[in-house]
């Protein structure tokens, strides 16, 4: 079995490759998201926001990914374009069962991103 760390690791190599359909072979079906403005009650409807989300990203920077047991977390730099430029840094903290992410959780300052979920 994978540890936490390596599963995060190919998920958001996935990612910063464009390739979504790896990264959803990489979440439990029944994974949670918890985000800052809204909560993602299974991986289709995760993997379709942050399908989203790549629309406007100019770059996603891994900085470091950190393991111990079941938990894995990970620090990136994301650059977005309209109608949210800016530069974030993004904190998640992700829980792998089975070698896949069962359950995640995202901190970042969101003040560039609240226009595009005003009125949800």
């Amino acid at each position: 079995m994978e540890n936490a760390a390596t599963v995060l690791r190919q998920f958001y190599d996935a990612v910063q490759a464009r390739d979504m359909a790896k990264a959803r072979r990489l979440l439990d079906d029944r994974m949670t998201f918890v985000g800052l403005f809204e909560t993602y009650p299974n991986a289709d409807a995760y993997i379709a926001t942050f399908t989203q989300l790549l629309g406007i990203t100019k770059r996603l920077d891994a900085k470091v990914i950190v393991g111990e047991g079941e938990n894995a977390a990970i620090f990136f730099e994301l650059e977005t374009g309209a109608p949210a430029p800016a530069t974030t840094l993004v904190a998640e903290w992700h829980r792998v069962r089975g070698g896949k992410i069962v359950w995640a959780r995202s901190a970042f300052d969101g003040r560039p991103f609240a226009a595009m979920f005003a009125g949800r």
